[in-house]
Protein backbone atom coordinates (compact mmCIF):
# COMPACT_ATOMS: atom_id res chain seq x y z
CA UNK A 1 0.00 0.00 0.00
CA UNK A 2 1.50 3.39 -0.97
CA UNK A 3 2.19 5.87 1.80
CA UNK A 4 0.30 9.14 2.02
CA UNK A 5 3.23 11.17 0.66
CA UNK A 6 3.42 8.97 -2.43
CA UNK A 7 -0.32 9.39 -2.95
CA UNK A 8 0.18 13.16 -2.81
CA UNK A 9 2.89 12.91 -5.46
CA UNK A 10 0.60 10.76 -7.61
CA UNK A 11 -2.20 13.29 -7.24
CA UNK A 12 0.16 16.12 -8.14
CA UNK A 13 1.38 14.36 -11.28
CA UNK A 14 -2.21 13.55 -12.24
CA UNK A 15 -2.94 17.26 -12.15
CA UNK A 16 0.11 17.95 -14.29
CA UNK A 17 -1.11 15.39 -16.80
CA UNK A 18 -4.63 16.81 -16.72
CA UNK A 19 -3.23 20.27 -17.36
CA UNK A 20 -2.25 18.82 -20.69
CA UNK A 21 0.68 17.58 -22.63
CA UNK A 22 1.40 21.24 -23.18
CA UNK A 23 3.00 21.41 -19.72
CA UNK A 24 5.45 18.66 -20.61
CA UNK A 25 6.09 20.24 -23.99
CA UNK A 26 6.84 23.62 -22.41
CA UNK A 27 9.11 21.94 -19.87
CA UNK A 28 10.93 20.16 -22.67
CA UNK A 29 11.36 23.38 -24.61
CA UNK A 30 12.72 25.13 -21.53
CA UNK A 31 15.33 22.40 -21.25
CA UNK A 32 16.18 22.21 -24.93
CA UNK A 33 16.32 25.95 -25.62
CA UNK A 34 19.51 26.89 -23.76
CA UNK A 35 21.32 23.80 -25.11
CA UNK A 36 20.59 24.75 -28.69
CA UNK A 37 21.58 28.35 -28.03
CA UNK A 38 24.88 27.78 -26.23
CA UNK A 39 25.89 24.16 -26.71
CA UNK A 40 29.49 24.55 -25.55
CA UNK A 41 31.64 21.93 -23.87
CA UNK A 42 33.75 22.36 -20.76
CA UNK A 43 36.07 19.46 -21.56
CA UNK A 44 36.22 16.21 -23.49
CA UNK A 45 33.98 14.34 -21.06
CA UNK A 46 30.74 15.25 -22.80
CA UNK A 47 29.62 18.20 -20.68
CA UNK A 48 27.38 20.65 -22.54
CA UNK A 49 26.71 24.20 -21.42
CA UNK A 50 23.02 24.62 -20.63
CA UNK A 51 22.72 28.00 -18.98
CA UNK A 52 24.71 30.80 -17.36
CA UNK A 53 23.16 31.91 -14.07
CA UNK A 54 24.04 34.24 -11.21
CA UNK A 55 25.19 31.21 -9.22
CA UNK A 56 27.40 29.83 -11.99
CA UNK A 57 27.43 28.00 -15.31
CA UNK A 58 25.27 24.89 -15.55
CA UNK A 59 26.31 21.91 -17.65
CA UNK A 60 24.66 18.58 -18.45
CA UNK A 61 26.18 15.24 -19.42
CA UNK A 62 24.17 12.28 -20.64
CA UNK A 63 23.97 9.19 -18.43
CA UNK A 64 23.75 5.90 -20.29
CA UNK A 65 20.39 4.21 -19.84
CA UNK A 66 18.77 7.22 -18.18
CA UNK A 67 16.63 10.11 -19.45
CA UNK A 68 18.00 12.24 -16.60
CA UNK A 69 21.40 13.85 -17.21
CA UNK A 70 24.15 14.46 -14.72
CA UNK A 71 24.13 18.16 -13.86
CA UNK A 72 27.12 20.30 -12.91
CA UNK A 73 27.52 23.90 -11.87
CA UNK A 74 30.86 25.68 -12.18
CA UNK A 75 31.07 28.54 -9.69
CA UNK A 76 33.62 30.74 -7.95
CA UNK A 77 33.95 31.43 -4.23
CA UNK A 78 35.76 34.30 -2.55
CA UNK A 79 37.64 31.99 -0.21
CA UNK A 80 40.61 29.60 -0.42
CA UNK A 81 39.88 25.98 -1.43
CA UNK A 82 40.61 24.59 2.04
CA UNK A 83 37.96 26.84 3.55
CA UNK A 84 35.35 25.90 0.93
CA UNK A 85 36.21 22.25 1.45
CA UNK A 86 35.48 22.53 5.17
CA UNK A 87 31.99 23.86 4.39
CA UNK A 88 31.01 21.30 1.73
CA UNK A 89 31.91 18.35 3.98
CA UNK A 90 30.42 19.79 7.16
CA UNK A 91 27.65 17.17 7.05
CA UNK A 92 26.77 17.45 10.72
CA UNK A 93 25.58 21.03 10.13
CA UNK A 94 23.97 20.71 6.68
CA UNK A 95 20.51 21.20 8.19
CA UNK A 96 21.60 24.71 9.21
CA UNK A 97 22.34 25.98 5.71
CA UNK A 98 21.73 23.49 2.88
CA UNK A 99 18.21 23.82 1.38
CA UNK A 100 15.66 21.09 2.16
CA UNK A 101 17.97 19.19 4.53
CA UNK A 102 15.91 18.29 7.58
CA UNK A 103 18.47 15.95 9.15
CA UNK A 104 22.10 15.22 8.30
CA UNK A 105 24.21 12.99 10.49
CA UNK A 106 27.56 11.25 10.15
CA UNK A 107 27.07 7.69 11.37
CA UNK A 108 30.55 6.22 10.73
CA UNK A 109 34.14 7.08 9.75
CA UNK A 110 36.80 4.87 8.17
CA UNK A 111 39.97 6.49 6.88
CA UNK A 112 38.99 9.21 4.39
CA UNK A 113 35.44 7.83 4.10
CA UNK A 114 32.37 8.68 6.09
CA UNK A 115 28.80 7.41 5.99
CA UNK A 116 26.14 10.10 6.18
CA UNK A 117 22.41 9.82 6.78
CA UNK A 118 20.28 12.47 5.06
CA UNK A 119 16.60 13.25 5.47
CA UNK A 120 15.36 15.82 2.94
CA UNK A 121 12.03 17.58 3.31
CA UNK A 122 10.31 19.35 0.40
CA UNK A 123 7.32 21.69 0.20
CA UNK A 124 4.00 20.83 -1.37
CA UNK A 125 3.15 17.36 -2.64
CA UNK A 126 6.72 16.05 -3.03
CA UNK A 127 7.49 13.34 -0.48
CA UNK A 128 10.47 13.36 1.88
CA UNK A 129 13.61 11.58 0.67
CA UNK A 130 15.90 9.61 2.97
CA UNK A 131 19.17 7.90 2.13
CA UNK A 132 22.62 6.89 3.29
CA UNK A 133 25.70 7.97 1.34
CA UNK A 134 29.35 7.02 1.49
CA UNK A 135 31.46 10.12 1.02
CA UNK A 136 35.21 10.19 0.38
CA UNK A 137 37.49 13.21 0.34
CA UNK A 138 40.94 13.60 -1.20
CA UNK A 139 43.42 16.46 -1.04
CA UNK A 140 46.35 17.19 -3.37
CA UNK A 141 48.93 19.96 -2.97
CA UNK A 142 51.45 19.38 -5.75
CA UNK A 143 51.19 22.83 -7.37
CA UNK A 144 48.08 24.29 -5.79
CA UNK A 145 45.49 23.15 -3.27
CA UNK A 146 43.01 20.78 -4.85
CA UNK A 147 40.19 18.85 -3.20
CA UNK A 148 37.85 16.24 -4.57
CA UNK A 149 34.84 14.96 -2.66
CA UNK A 150 32.77 12.08 -4.05
CA UNK A 151 29.66 10.38 -2.75
CA UNK A 152 27.13 7.74 -3.74
CA UNK A 153 24.31 5.79 -2.16
CA UNK A 154 25.40 2.98 0.14
CA UNK A 155 23.49 0.05 1.58
CA UNK A 156 25.64 -0.57 4.63
CA UNK A 157 23.24 -1.29 7.53
CA UNK A 158 23.26 0.91 10.62
CA UNK A 159 20.85 0.06 13.46
CA UNK A 160 20.29 3.68 14.52
CA UNK A 161 18.98 5.09 11.21
CA UNK A 162 15.45 4.74 9.86
CA UNK A 163 15.07 4.74 6.07
CA UNK A 164 11.31 4.12 6.22
CA UNK A 165 10.35 7.72 6.98
CA UNK A 166 10.53 8.78 3.32
CA UNK A 167 11.12 7.66 -0.24
CA UNK A 168 14.58 6.26 -0.98
CA UNK A 169 16.16 7.52 -4.23
CA UNK A 170 16.78 5.06 -7.04
CA UNK A 171 20.15 6.72 -7.65
CA UNK A 172 22.11 9.55 -6.12
CA UNK A 173 25.77 10.39 -6.61
CA UNK A 174 27.91 13.46 -6.99
CA UNK A 175 31.17 15.26 -6.43
CA UNK A 176 32.86 18.54 -5.58
CA UNK A 177 36.14 19.63 -7.17
CA UNK A 178 37.79 22.65 -5.60
CA UNK A 179 40.92 24.46 -6.80
CA UNK A 180 42.39 27.95 -6.59
CA UNK A 181 42.35 29.98 -9.80
CA UNK A 182 44.97 32.69 -10.08
CA UNK A 183 44.37 34.06 -6.61
CA UNK A 184 44.92 31.70 -3.63
CA UNK A 185 41.84 33.27 -2.00
CA UNK A 186 39.57 32.51 -4.94
CA UNK A 187 38.24 29.02 -5.56
CA UNK A 188 36.69 27.45 -8.61
CA UNK A 189 34.17 24.83 -7.56
CA UNK A 190 32.66 22.18 -9.78
CA UNK A 191 29.62 20.64 -8.13
CA UNK A 192 28.12 17.69 -10.02
CA UNK A 193 25.00 15.68 -9.16
CA UNK A 194 23.13 12.76 -10.66
CA UNK A 195 19.79 12.05 -9.04
CA UNK A 196 16.91 9.69 -9.72
CA UNK A 197 14.75 10.52 -6.69
CA UNK A 198 12.26 7.68 -7.06
CA UNK A 199 8.52 8.05 -6.78
CA UNK A 200 6.46 9.40 -9.63
CA UNK A 201 8.30 12.57 -10.61
CA UNK A 202 8.84 12.77 -14.40
CA UNK A 203 12.38 12.99 -15.77
CA UNK A 204 11.99 16.50 -17.20
CA UNK A 205 10.85 17.80 -13.83
CA UNK A 206 13.69 16.04 -12.00
CA UNK A 207 16.13 17.74 -14.37
CA UNK A 208 14.62 21.16 -13.76
CA UNK A 209 14.58 20.61 -10.01
CA UNK A 210 18.22 19.44 -10.01
CA UNK A 211 19.39 22.47 -12.00
CA UNK A 212 17.64 24.77 -9.55
CA UNK A 213 18.89 22.88 -6.51
CA UNK A 214 22.58 22.97 -7.45
CA UNK A 215 22.30 26.75 -7.79
CA UNK A 216 20.70 26.95 -4.34
CA UNK A 217 23.48 24.84 -2.82
CA UNK A 218 26.18 27.07 -4.32
CA UNK A 219 24.48 30.18 -2.94
CA UNK A 220 24.09 28.51 0.46
CA UNK A 221 27.82 27.69 0.56
CA UNK A 222 28.65 31.27 -0.39
CA UNK A 223 26.46 32.65 2.38
CA UNK A 224 28.04 30.25 4.88
CA UNK A 225 31.49 31.46 3.89
CA UNK A 226 30.52 35.12 4.17
CA UNK A 227 28.92 34.54 7.57
CA UNK A 228 32.09 32.86 8.78
CA UNK A 229 30.06 30.00 10.25
CA UNK A 230 31.33 26.47 10.37
CA UNK A 231 34.25 24.55 11.91
CA UNK A 232 36.95 26.90 10.63
CA UNK A 233 40.32 26.99 12.30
Amino acid sequence: MPCLSEIHEKSFLARVKKAGRCACLVGGLLLAGPVAGQGGAIDTDGWRLIETTVAGKIYHRAVEGSSIPRAMIVATFDAPPERVHVVVVDYEHFAEFIPNVFTSRVVAHEGNAQWVYHHLRFPGPVADRVYLIRSTSREHRSRQPYYRVEWALDDRPFPDIDLSVGVQPDAFSGSWELRSIGNPNTTEGRYAVYSEPGGLIPAWLVTRMTDRYIQQVVEAVRQRLVAGEGPFE
